[in-house]
């Protein structure tokens, strides 16, 4: 008969002081908070790999792109009179990497941040004399800087 009442009595739910349900409550909220953070935080990692991902790809993708880009230039530069048919080209090819979120440096001024130099020739000023490969930004950030040629 004694054994039926232990048995009786580990088959029934333990009763927890009020004390006891307070810090079991407090440590299942604090669990929740931490487990709502965590998730909150992984969502955000993803979403920026996702977008990490997605630009480099269209970063790697359009090098290769921009590549005929700076061989379009380097042909116009060396034709000796206008060609309507170079110029449409060029035109459609910069609305296309607008179009894309792509903008091209600028070479007009010297930026030791902005511009590789691949030359220097001693003139007396400091000025870029020659582009030789255009550079590019993506979303404000260079990842293809300009190879120029500087006076000093």
């Amino acid at each position: 008969m004694e054994n039926n009442e232990e048995s009786l009595e580990s088959q029934l739910p333990k009763v927890y002081t009020e004390e006891e349900v307070q810090v079991i409550k407090t440590e299942l909220d604090d669990k929740y908070i931490r487990l709502l953070a965590e998730f909150d935080n992984y969502k955000k990692r993803v979403t920026k790999e996702k977008e990490e991902l997605k630009l480099n790809t269209k970063t790697q993708m359009l090098s290769s792109i921009l590549d005929m880009d700076s061989d379009l230039a380097i042909a116009k530069k060396n034709i000796k009179e206008e060609n309507e048919g170079l110029n449409l080209i060029l035109t459609k090819f910069d609305t296309f990497l607008k179009n894309q979120g792509i903008e091209t440096i600028q070479t007009e001024t010297y930026d030791s941040d902005l511009h590789e130099v691949i030359s220097i020739l001693e003139i007396g000023e400091e000025k870029i004399i020659d582009v030789i490969s255009k550079g590019y930004m993506i979303g404000g950030k260079p990842f293809r800087y300009p190879k120029i040629i500087l006076g000093k």
